[in-house]
């Protein structure tokens, strides 16, 4: 493709800077401008909740390029303050209002970059009129959400939406002292990264630290003082007192500019483009928030907003429109996000997920420490992996808990990148140490059980399964083969659970009927699983194992925290490979 001679870029955050930079490195003499309508250009926006903790105290660390440095490093030339009122597509040209002078002028085009960007929905609740009501994608907003902190004018927050925004600022506000309760209309929290009984686990979290959780609750309105500042939230389940409201239930890509020029907007009503990045209009390309991807496992076209894609897209963007021809090749969905003591991460798609899209899958719940458990402060996590069932072709994963998941949920996205199956992953050659991993990490376990599952070794129930039998009194056996001491530190609590120890099945296995239903539990499923191994080889024909066991068990029981000394934390030593 020929180089352009002169490159606009409407959008300064993410995916524009970077498509004007790499251009510049690319074509040396282009002239390149940026049309930004905020004040700053480059601003790190998903710093913004910690910035509103005060974890970044500084507001300029989160702008993280001066106009000043487009000038005089790259040559590109940033206007701030400025609107782009409308796109001549024949003419090539831009009409500009400068909103600090009012004057309208035009810019010529030889190649246009959209990087519009996403505006938060609000519900309509922002539009009544009431302080206190915020939305959180810009500077602005952190610093008038900090204003209004420190001034004390209220102690009680409520936040609609438990995705990542949302639980990012629910730890702020409660380190701020705050009383938080989260809305969420779906009926568990990140409840577009997560399954249930991952989503569980993050829940249990929350509420640890504080958090009221109105889970499958819907905001209704919102009710003022006569200082006209907000004072209640509105929900179907009654009314909740709040002077700080924010607005997490995600974003609308900007398409305004784009539809008003003409150009293809796609399903998921972001900018349509293809794998060049190249809108309907082959002079204009688009990137970050505004346009629509490609999922890589269904191929399918979805809004995916995220800033690590926006900069990808840029990088694609500036090659492009220089003369290269790069592509992209999709999104996986990507996300880790920090809660409180836990960090849970995720990649490609969840069961529900999968199952929604026509897919026969296989899942496995895998609890694990982070590096060896007998060095020094090892942290749990508990993996899941969802595969196709009859390739074993890895199709997703979850990782949640108190220790490292980034890591984890880094090598599912590259084995997923490259089309990976559960074989795969099971013989990755992982780095080892004790103070980094295990002989062989959670992921090589997990990738085992799903290799176990699919030769029918290994067959499991998953936690809703199995309390769902428990209280629907279904007559089955729920074997916790644990040792005593442990059962005292805490059980699952139904009719049908029964104590034995592991070490003492072989020898009791008369004291069960050979045509009922077994389902062993322990600490993490290694001993239970063993144990649904002993009684498949005494002909019972109907054992399974609680996936995952106590570690992936999200619900209540007496006392769920296990003792941690060196005895019962070496007891599931080994794989249930």
């Amino acid at each position: 493709m020929k180089k352009a001679d002169n490159i606009v870029v409407i959008g300064g955050m993410a995916c524009g800077p970077k498509a004007a930079a790499r251009a510049r490195r690319c074509d040396p003499k282009a002239r390149i401008t940026i049309v930004e309508e905020g004040a700053n250009v480059s601003e790190a926006t998903c710093g913004l909740p910690y910035h509103i903790s005060g974890v970044i105290e500084k507001q300029r660390e989160l702008v993280r390029r001066k106009p000043d440095f487009f000038k005089d490093i790259l040559d590109i030339d940033v206007l701030t303050r400025t609107r782009v009122l409308s796109i001549d597509r024949q003419a090539h040209t831009l009409e500009l209002l400068n909103l600090k002078t009012e004057q309208v002028s035009t810019l010529a085009y030889d190649r246009l970059v959209l990087a519009t960007g996403s505006t938060p929905a609000t519900l309509g609740l922002k539009d009544s009129g009431l302080g206190g009501i915020f939305t959180l994608s810009k500077i602005e907003d952190a610093l008038a959400i900090r204003d209004l902190l420190s001034r004390n004018r209220t102690r009680k927050a409520v936040i609609v939406g438990a995705g990542l925004i949302g639980l990012e600022v629910a730890e702020a506000f409660v380190s701020r002292g705050l009383e938080v309760t989260v809305v969420e209309a779906f009926d568990r929290v990140l409840p577009t990264l997560l399954d249930s009984e991952m989503a569980a686990h993050v829940a249990r979290q929350l509420q640890s630290k504080g958090i009221k959780l109105l889970l499958g609750q819907r905001v209704s309105g919102v009710d003022g003082d006569r200082q006209e500042w907000v004072q209640q939230v509105r929900t179907e389940s009654g009314k909740l007192e709040a002077g700080l409201v924010l607005l997490a239930v995600g974003a609308r890509p900007n398409t305004g500019l784009a539809q008003e020029a003409g150009l293809a907007i796609g399903p998921t009503r972001g900018i349509s483009v293809n794998h060049y990045l190249q809108t309907s209009d082959p002079d204009i390309y688009a990137g970050g928030d505004c346009v629509e991807n490609v999922h890589r496992i269904t191929q399918r076209k979805v809004l995916v907003p995220m800033g690590s894609t926006a900069n990808k897209h840029g990088r694609i963007i500036g090659t492009n429109i220089t003369g290269g021809c790069d592509t992209f090749p999709g999104v996986l969905g990507t996300a880790v996000v920090k809660v409180f003591d836990y960090n849970v991460a995720r990649v490609g798609l969840s069961e529900s997920q999968a199952r929604e899209a026509g897919l026969d899958v296989l899942t496995c719940l895998v609890p694990g420490d982070e590096h060896a458990d007998y060095y020094p402060g090892a942290r749990q996590i508990l993996v899941k992996l969802v595969a196709d069932r009859d390739g074993l072709r890895l199709l997703g994963g979850q990782v949640v808990g108190p220790g490292e998941t980034a890591k984890r949920v880094d090598v599912l996205a590259t084995a997923l990148s490259f089309g990976a199956t559960a074989d795969d992953l099971a013989n990755i050659d992982l780095a080892y140490a004790p103070p980094y991993n295990n002989a062989m990490d959670p992921l090589h376990h997990a990738a085992n059980v799903l290799r176990n599952k699919q030769s029918g070794d290994a067959r499991a129930l998953n936690p809703a399964e199995v309390r769902e039998r428990a209280q629907s009194g279904v007559d089955f056996i729920l074997l916790d083969v644990r040792t005593p001491e442990e059962w005292e530190t805490g059980h699952i609590e139904a009719p049908q659970t029964r104590p034995l120890p592991l070490k003492e099945l072989r020898s009791r296995l008369g004291e069960f009927q050979a045509g009922g239903e077994i389902v062993t539990y322990c600490k993490t499923s290694v001993r239970a699983y063993q144990a649904q191994r002993i009684l498949d080889g005494a002909g019972f024909e109907d054992a399974k194992f609680l996936d995952g066991s106590i570690s992936a068990w999200p619900y209540d029981m007496p006392d769920k925290e296990e003792a941690r000394d060196s005895k019962l934390a070496n007891i599931d030593e080994g794989a249930t490979a």
